[in-house]
């Protein structure tokens, strides 16, 4: 399989609105390569509009990543980071989606929020679901590839998706008209 051949419903939104280049939305419908090496970090975030993901590992060390469970774990993590980062929570209330905030798993276990720890290997593919919050790091030299897709069931976490306001390239997505072309797609396939 290949990721940018990814089929995911985002398409119908996509060949809606895009014109004949149907480009897509860079990060989101279409994949980023990613380039780590010892100890690069990616920050606590979920990903734009609350969408799921997916990373593969192409080759070099192993990533790891640190997951909190979207639900009541994901609020315990973002009043957690709020009294961390009250600073930038000020600036900007989806300060998160900035990707700048990191937090050790033991202060996660300190204040008793539950936590996944997955170590991603060559060949190992990861998938986040939405709202849940994933950080972590490079282990060496590595080369990733990733996208974000999204199944009809992620609709209502498409709804509930909050934007950061203070970045013109923030991702939005129109969910009500995604679920609409859902619908009439369903009943014509």
């Amino acid at each position: 399989w290949n990721i940018s051949k990814l089929q995911s419903c985002l398409q119908l939104l996509l060949m809606d609105q895009l014109d004949d280049k149907n480009e897509g939305i860079p990060g989101v419908t279409t994949p980023y390569l990613y380039f780590g090496m010892w100890a690069s970090v990616f920050c606590a975030h979920t990903e734009d509009m609350n969408l799921l993901s997916i990373n593969y590992l192409h080759a070099g060390a192993p990533k790891v990543w640190y997951a909190v469970a979207e639900g009541e774990d994901s609020r315990r993590f973002e009043n957690l980071m709020a009294s961390s980062y009250h600073h930038a929570k000020k600036e900007c209330p989806e300060y998160l989606r900035h990707k700048r905030s990191l937090v050790s798993p033991a202060i996660l276990k300190k204040a008793g929020i539950p936590y996944t720890r997955v170590v991603q290997y060559p060949g190992d593919a990861i998938i986040t679901f939405p709202g849940s919050y994933h950080s972590g790091f490079n282990s060496g030299f590595n080369v990733a590839e990733a996208t974000n897709f999204a199944a009809p069931e992620w609709i209502p976490y498409g709804k509930v998706a909050k934007v950061c306001n203070c970045r013109p390239d923030s991702v939005r997505l129109d969910v009500c008209k995604l679920e609409n072309l859902l619908v009439r797609y369903e009943k014509e396939v």
